[in-house]
Order: C-alpha cells, then structure tokens, then sequence
C-alpha cells in the first residue's frame, strides 16, 4: 500500500482545485437625461434567477447610498429569502451609488446644517424631486423592462439619504409600495419634513403602503442630534392621525 507523500497534510486539501470568483452582482453605467449625467447602478439578482426568471417575478428594492450598503443589504435579503421559512420574498438589490449626496437627497434648497448653522456644502441642495424623477421615471422603466420584475418596489436611505425616502412618501406616494428610512435628517430645512408630514397625514389615505423607520440613541448624543426624538415625533402624529392604507 502507498504512502501519502511526507508533506500531504500540509497541502490544502483543495489545492489543486482552480480558484473561483464569488459575486454578488454586476455594476451597469446609466445615462441619465433628467440628472444629465451618467450613474453607477450595482445589481444583485436572487439564486436562481436565470432559472426562475421565465415564471417568476421579483420585487425591486432600490438602496441609497450604494458605495457603502450594496454588498451587506444584498446578503442580508438573500438570506432572509432563502431560508426553509422565509421571512421575505426573494428580491432584486438595486444600488444606487450617492455620487451627489447633498443635491439628490435635499428636498429644499437650505444652507442650515443639523445645528441651525449655515454651511457651504449645502449651497447644492434641492434635488431630490429631479432624483425621484430620475428613479421612477428613467430607472424603473428601464428594470423593467430589463428584468423579471413585479412592479412592487421598495425605496431604502439612510440618515441624509432618507430624506428622499421620506419626501417621496410625503409627497408622492405612489413612487413606491414601501419605504425604509434608517435614521433619517429629521431636521434638514427647519423641519419641512414634519410639514409635509402633516399635509400627508391630512390627505387621508396611502393606498397600501408601508412605512419603516428605525433610529438609535446611541450616537451622536441627543443634544446635538435628537434623532429618537424625530421618530417620535412621525410615530406621534400617526397615532393621532392614522393614515388609511398605510402600514
């Protein structure tokens, strides 16, 4: 009988094996007409899709800021919808890299920073409607007719870029079935927020749409930055009001 040779436990036992990428999803380079320029898109398809695709159609959640949150958000569902009881439907991950943060996210044109003073780097801000434009008039129409999509969208943004998360609810609703905003700048423009909030709140109705907000406490502190208290607030005036079709 042969002998391993003297050195075959230190080998890895797949060392022969070629080595293979792992991939999460393609980057696509977009010409906008409405924004004038080209943008970044990161696409993540779920397992399975070029099987599936024939007979199965998916959501499309579209993720602000996608140069930080593409890869982890894109785990995140596809586990979530993979597992023997999933807890979502299997989804496509639209990245939607901030390559002008302060002018796509701002609803208004303001120079006030979170504490009330004015700053240079807002002298760009108030373009989040020509953004929304760009997502539910450009964007979405080209994913869909690109992909194997169900025309039920989500619309996610963290801290500044949930601002047009929040807008985009507040003001039209029917961009998108759901919206998650992750610690969103509550205070951008003297609280326009909180009055288009109230006008939303005023009209009555949302058609079945969901809202998820979530915040947290432990950084920056209240003082300089009371974020709970932003969320409190929305939470607040929906319970005194609710929305119909609104979840």
């Amino acid at each position: 009988m042969s002998r391993p040779p003297a050195d075959a436990a230190r080998r890895p036992a797949d060392a022969a094996r070629p080595s293979a990428d792992i991939s999460i999803g393609q980057e696509l380079s977009f010409d906008s007409a409405i924004l004038g320029e080209k943008r970044t898109l990161q696409i993540a398809l779920p397992p399975g899709y070029a099987t599936n695709a024939r007979h199965t159609r998916y959501p499309v959640l579209y993720l602000l800021d996608g140069q930080i949150f593409f890869r982890p958000v894109s785990g995140v569902v596809q586990s979530l919808g993979a597992d023997a009881s999933p807890r979502i439907p299997e989804m496509i991950v639209v990245g939607i890299p901030s390559e002008h943060r302060v002018r796509d996210s701002s609803p208004s044109h303001s120079l006030k920073g979170p504490l009330g003073v004015e700053e240079p780097i807002y002298e760009v801000s108030g373009g989040a409607d020509r953004f929304l434009r760009f997502l539910t008039e450009e964007l979405t129409p080209y994913l869909d007719e690109r992909y194997s999509t169900s025309g039920y969208r989500v619309l996610v943004g963290y801290s500044f870029t949930g601002l047009p998360v929040m807008h985009a609810l507040f003001t039209r609703p029917e961009s998108f079935h759901a919206y998650v905003a992750i610690d969103p700048s509550w205070w951008w423009d003297d609280y326009l927020l909180e009055k288009e909030a109230q006008r939303f709140i005023a009209s009555g109705s949302a058609d079945g749409r969901a809202l998820f907000v979530t915040t947290t406490t432990n950084n920056p502190p209240v003082e300089f930055f009371p974020k709970l208290r932003y969320v409190d607030t929305l939470a607040g005036m929906l319970k005194a009001s609710p929305v119909r079709g609104l979840h």
